[in-house]
């Protein structure tokens, strides 16, 4: 059973939950399987060399086929020749390729429990500014002590949040719906709000 202490926005505890799961043990294999997954789409994978056949010139033979003394030779684009064709160079293609959907959902349980295990993370109950300030979003930060590289997690980003959060460096603020795994271990502290943490570890939060 693991505690987790729920504050507002200037740092005040409100409530406290409790995960029934053990977050001493991270899943560290399903991690890189669904980690890896996601760097490979990201692959853009437009590296490409010419074959033998693409390549302009070389349609006549250079020598005759005997009597030179030299080996025999069909064209000047041969891989053997210096600007011919590659053999077996890479070509364009995707690197992409599927995880299930389990797998996906059970690594980003894994990321939340490694920021928990870090002691990495902080649950709030909301967040709403009145005004898209800058300075209103760094002081909520400063109260949840989540300065430096974090990512905010919440249900819905309001258009005030949003702008209030666009200018301050190494923050990202989501939509629990569009993070992943990856997205979490890219920063160094994670912020995500009750709501979002019960609706990604399911039901195994109560209360207290």
């Amino acid at each position: 059973m693991t505690k987790l202490t729920v504050v507002n926005t200037k740092g005040k505890e409100v409530s406290k939950i409790s995960l029934a799961e053990d977050v001493s043990k991270v899943n560290t294999a399903v991690l890189y399987q669904v980690v890896n997954k996601y760097m490979a789409s990201q692959h853009r994978g437009t590296h490409k060399t010419k074959k033998r056949d693409e390549i302009s010139g070389g349609g006549k033979k250079p020598w005759r086929q005997k009597g030179t003394g030299r080996a025999r030779a069909g064209s000047i684009r041969s891989p053997l020749w210096r600007g011919g064709g590659v053999v077996f160079g890479p070509n364009v293609r995707s690197y992409s390729y599927t995880v299930p959907q389990k797998a996906r959902q059970l690594a980003l349980r894994e990321a939340i429990k490694s920021k928990i295990k870090d002691n990495s993370l902080v649950v709030f109950d909301s967040i709403i500014l009145s005004k898209p300030k800058t300075k209103d979003m760094a002081s909520v930060l400063r109260a949840l002590k989540v300065e430096g590289k974090c990512l905010m997690v919440t249900e819905a980003v309001d258009n005030n949040t949003k702008l209030a959060s666009r200018n301050i460096p190494n923050f990202s603020i989501k939509n629990r719906k569009d993070i992943n795994a990856l997205d979490i271990l890219l920063f160094n502290k994670l912020a995500i709000s009750e709501e979002s943490l019960k609706k990604v570890m399911g039901k195994i939060i109560s209360k207290q």
